[in-house]
């Protein structure tokens, strides 16, 4: 039917007060089985303007397609094969937007002219396709085409409603749009916008019943209500069940700044949005990179923005600013920002401030000490090295006997966090030291800022690097420097050993302009930024100790599953823990089933790979995660256990047999 012959409906339709349908068909014209009808709600006129809508959710764009026609992709790849749009505000805007695309799925448009009196209504205008079990979803979200597969096969009884919600309630994006949720068990107890401490948060999308047709014409009958006014009541007779979305990505497009995330998103994981368990979108419980929030997310494609102009240098001081903050520097210390992973860090302080001549002390005790020497032997600066054992403890009385007799020693450089092995060195100790006898420390950071007490001016750390993407909570690809200012007198009339790690071009692009001298990575910057108002938001010290009880949890939880623990108490630190391969299991069996549910483990390093693997507790993550991570280590120990007793029948019958 042409568009301005369906538009003429629509006026006549408005005019006279009744339901106006309006229907496509493609394919099949039988009458859907069931689970294979969805109603989508295109009534709302959006509180504000998402990219250009004209306040209208369903046609809000994202990355160029309204969200209406993104919905009814997703259901037809979910395998719903009729779609009933309930339309009300401006619905020839919509009815345009539904002409204008390929939708390949049977679509029937019902109008509602009550749409302003709540969604009730609107849903009681497509009560006459509700004649089974259907799929309910809003117009203004995004989510996979698994999350309707799923719910459209939960099990529950045919009068129950099915609601989904997500556990991950901090990992949600503008959780004050959301519907939220309490619940016991897997029956929703209570609904509502405003519900203080909520145990989840809703994407929108139900599966419905006649029942719930039902029971809305009944109270509509005596009150004016909404539909999560009837759901409530069906909660509160035990009559909705939940199913937890887990690892599923949705999202609310409420807002512009939603609207973006959603564009990153999808730039990210694709049209459908889908999780994978194969490891490409799994939960990082890796030393870094580190899981992120959707606030850092949404920071990265926020906005395109050229290094050489004012508004790069306003984030490069906020950056500068926080940074120092957290490093808990004082007026005697700069900041610098290097777009490079941790190490690139680590080798501009090295190359940059080690004077010709002099020697480097570095303290070895695990595989990142053995890389300052590494760097330093690149550019053939004289060493001298206090090496132990992997995992022991740093000698103190043998850095200040290096001290006190070889006045050529400028700096020593050791590692705070000493990942490989997850233990803490003493930084404060051996500061104590380089102050005593007029050296400079350089400390690796790296793993360890955000999570660690650190503090550059107590601890008398001269020069310290830290990375982006481990505590920090930010994305991959920056390291910063926090100096000294009294450092810089060493090695003013040094000449350069590099050019692009040379620390005195930052500290003069900084000084002069608020620049790099190199282009940056803008918005792994804004990432940063983003991730450093998080962590001053709630406190450095809140961060330590939620890191704390993250470790514990974890370590309390491996130890509960009869995990053995590399672990030195006094020690460790708050962020990796080195777990020992069960017996008779190999390492690369426990990885490999932890990814294909979605989580990510490490293998140790040097001489304890394959005998020891690694879980952090890094980055973005609940004690929901964490137990949630247990819960599918026991399945997978559980499951290799049983694997290897099956083997061990069949290898004796085997011997008997022979």
């Amino acid at each position: 039917m042409p568009l301005k012959v369906l538009q003429l409906l629509y006026i006549l339709a408005k005019r006279h007060s009744v339901i106006f349908i309006w229907k496509i068909q493609r394919g099949n014209k039988n009458t859907m089985p069931i689970m294979k009808r969805a109603i989508v709600l295109a009534d709302e006129r959006s509180k504000r303007v998402v990219n250009g809508s004209g306040h209208i959710k369903a046609l809000a764009k994202i990355s160029g397609l309204p969200l209406i026609v993104r919905n009814l992709r997703t259901l037809h790849a979910s395998g719903i094969e009729e779609a009933i749009v309930v339309t009300g505000y401006r619905a020839e805007k919509v009815i345009d937007a539904l002409n204008s695309y390929r939708l390949d799925i049977n679509v029937t448009v019902v109008h509602n002219e009550n749409w302003s009196r709540g969604n009730a209504h609107s849903l009681m205008a497509a009560s006459g396709w509700i004649d089974q079990q259907v799929v309910l979803v809003p117009s203004d979200q995004l989510y996979p085409p698994s999350l309707i597969r799923r719910i459209m096969s939960s099990p529950a009884p045919a009068d129950s409603v099915v609601l989904a919600v997500d556990k991950r309630k901090d990992e949600v994006f503008d959780e004050e749009e959301c519907l939220k949720v309490k619940f016991e068990g897997n029956a929703i107890s209570d609904i509502g916008m405003d519900i203080e401490e909520p145990d989840g948060l809703c994407p929108g999308i139900v599966r419905i019943s006649p029942v719930l047709v039902d029971k809305l014409s009944q109270l509509l009958e005596d009150v004016e209500i909404t539909l999560i006014d009837a759901l409530r009541a069906m909660a509160r007779r035990g009559r909705v069940r939940m199913l937890d979305v887990e690892n599923v990505r949705w999202i609310s497009i409420s807002s512009p700044q939603a609207r973006r995330y959603a564009e990153l998103l999808l730039k990210l994981h694709g049209d459908t949005l889908e999780t994978s368990y194969d490891g490409e979108h799994a939960m990082l419980l890796n030393p870094g990179p580190v899981t992120t929030t959707p606030r850092v997310k949404a920071a990265v494609g926020a906005r395109d923005m050229c290094h050489r102009e004012p508004i790069f240098s306003n984030l490069l001081d906020s950056v500068q600013r926080q940074l120092r903050e957290v490093f808990r520097a004082g007026d005697n210390h700069d900041v610098y920002v290097i777009t490079s992973s941790g190490t690139g860090g680590m080798e501009a302080s090295i190359s940059t401030f080690v004077p010709a001549g002099k020697k480097l002390l570095v303290l070895i005790n695990g595989a990142f000490g053995e890389r300052i020497r590494e760097i330093a032997t690149v550019y053939n600066i004289p060493l001298e090295i206090i090496e132990v054992p992997w995992g022991e403890p740093i000698p103190i009385a043998k850095v200040e006997d290096k001290l006190l007799n070889d006045e050529d020693i400028a700096i020593v450089a050791m590692i705070h966090h000493e990942t490989s092995m997850a233990i803490l060195n003493p930084v404060s100790k051996v500061g104590a030291i380089t102050k005593k006898y007029n050296r400079f420390l350089l400390v690796d950071a790296v793993s360890s800022l955000g999570a660690e007490d650190l503090d550059v001016r107590d601890d008398n750390i001269d020069i310290c690097v830290t990375s982006a993407n481990k505590c920090l909570h930010a994305f991959s690809g920056i390291a910063s420097v926090c100096v000294k200012k009294d450092v810089w007198a060493t090695i003013e009339n040094e000449a350069p050993r590099n050019y692009y790690l040379d620390l005195r071009k930052y500290r003069d692009f900084m000084d002069t302009r608020s620049q790099t001298p190199f282009t940056p990575g803008v918005n792994t910057i804004m990432s940063l930024n983003a991730a450093l108002d998080e962590l001053l938001e709630a406190g450095t010290d809140s961060r330590r100790r939620h890191y704390k009880v993250l470790s514990s949890r974890l370590r309390n939880g491996l130890q509960s599953l009869g995990f053995e623990l590399l672990l030195d108490e006094k020690r460790a630190s708050r962020s990796v823990t080195m777990v020992k391969v069960p017996e008779g299991m190999i390492y690369q069996d426990i990885y490999l089933g932890l990814k294909s549910l979605g989580f990510i483990v490490y293998e140790s390093k040097g001489d304890y790979a394959g005998s020891y693997f690694q879980v952090a507790n890094m980055g973005a993550l609940e004690e929901i995660h964490i137990d949630e991570f247990l819960g599918g280590l026991s399945k997978v120990v559980a499951g290799l256990r049983r694997k290897s007793s099956s083997l061990s029948v069949i290898n004796a019958v085997k011997k008997q047999v022979s």
